[in-house]
């Protein structure tokens, strides 16, 4: 199946990367994000949003939850520290968060893994009492992670910088797209507005294999109906080339 049209569930921007990669494999990239990042704009927010990115000096540990809690505070870093504060330990969640942060000159480090789940295990209870922790995401994010660290000791504060929503697509929209062969899907919150989507206008692609990116979440998605749906062991884009490789030497076998 050299011709396989993969739908990209990321939110922009990382869907158009994703989809880049995806044509240099040689695949057709079915772009159809399924969030929407939108950052926070309020006036107080912002302001209230720079005093906390001021301080961040006070944190030992800052950690990322995704690329585009990366990219955006990387944004308020530059506006608000001249040179990066010493002694804080910038991590990010996943391969893709602590590469976007590399890139935007952030001397992060990686779980091991590429989940919270991991994180924690990496975190041991020993190392984080008493430490102050600085979680940056988006508004209403999972609050296992931080749940966690204080149950370890640890003082957590977070730092949402962006919303979530979900992207409002008609029919016409699903009409209009080609077949699909594979589906990539990159968050639990993607994977449940694609769930309804699907329910609504495609049924038939719950018969279709579907990447995910965590056990966690491939659960989910045997919950909701998927029949095919398999763990790529990670949400950035070499991790869901790789399993996509092997689906597809699978179907040639």
């Amino acid at each position: 199946m050299q011709d396989c049209h993969i739908l990209i569930t990321r939110p922009e921007p990382e869907n158009t990367f994703s989809c880049e990669r995806i044509l240099a494999h040689g695949w057709t990239a079915v772009p159809l994000p399924m969030l929407e990042i939108v950052p926070v704009e309020d006036v107080q927010q912002k302001a209230a949003i720079r005093s906390q990115v001021f301080d961040i000096d006070t944190f030992q540990y800052v950690i990322f939850v995704s690329k585009n809690a990366a990219r955006l505070a990387a944004d308020w870093l530059d506006a608000c520290w001249p040179m990066l504060p010493v002694g804080v330990h910038w991590i990010g969640i996943g391969k893709g968060t602590t590469q976007a942060l590399l890139d935007a000159g952030i001397p992060a480090i990686s779980n091991p893994g590429h989940t919270t789940e991991t994180l924690l295990e990496w975190l041991k209870p020993a190392k984080m009492k008493d430490q102050r922790v600085l979680i940056i995401r988006g508004l209403g994010g999972r609050p296992e992670l931080g749940d966690k660290l204080e149950e370890r000791g640890a003082k957590v504060r977070y730092l949402s910088l962006y919303e979530r929503k979900k992207p409002h697509y008609t029919a016409q929209t699903f009409f209009m797209l080609p077949d699909i062969h594979l589906i990539w899907v990159t968050s639990g919150e993607g994977l449940h507005h694609l769930s309804e989507y699907a329910t609504q206008h495609k049924p038939e692609w719950k018969t279709l294999p579907i990447l995910t990116p965590s056990d966690r979440v491939n659960q989910q998605a045997k919950e909701m109906g998927w029949i095919h749906a398999s763990c790529a062991e990670g949400a950035d884009d070499n991790s869901l080339i790789k399993a996509t490789e092997f689906h597809i030497g699978k179907q040639h076998d």
